[in-house]
């Protein structure tokens, strides 16, 4: 088989004879880029496959935060070993969330207080 360049490292590799399209070398670096990018390009044409399903109802809702909750308490370690070994991420993450979430804020419509209610015209 003819030597390929990776995509991401430009070294020359040989594809598998059982993925002929293969771009990207056995390198583990390159293979993490591969699967990253993979998994963006898949969340950015389901975006809403994560997302709550009003067909599920709001019992199937509370009881997915009630069980996400107890993991959270049972397992506190994790979390904040987590978050300490991808302190960076994970800032990062956090200032574009609260950037999206607070925009989003910004431009909802306020429901707290609706106004004066206005008669309809007879």
């Amino acid at each position: 088989m003819e030597g390929r360049l990776c995509i991401y490292c430009n070294a020359s590799f040989s594809p598998n004879k059982y993925s002929p399209r293969q771009k990207v070398c056995s390198n583990e670096e390159c293979q993490k880029k591969r699967q990253l990018e993979s998994m963006r390009g898949w969340r950015k044409k389901n975006p809403n496959y994560f997302k709550f399903s009003e067909s599920k109802g709001v019992e199937w809702l509370e009881m997915q935060r009630r069980r996400s909750k107890e993991w959270r308490d049972k397992n506190p370690d994790k979390v904040r070993s987590y978050r300490k070994a991808h302190s960076d991420e994970y800032r990062g993450y956090m200032r574009e969330y609260m950037r999206q979430y607070r925009q989003k804020r910004a431009t909802a419509p306020d429901v707290s207080n609706p106004g004066p209610e206005v008669p309809p015209n007879s």
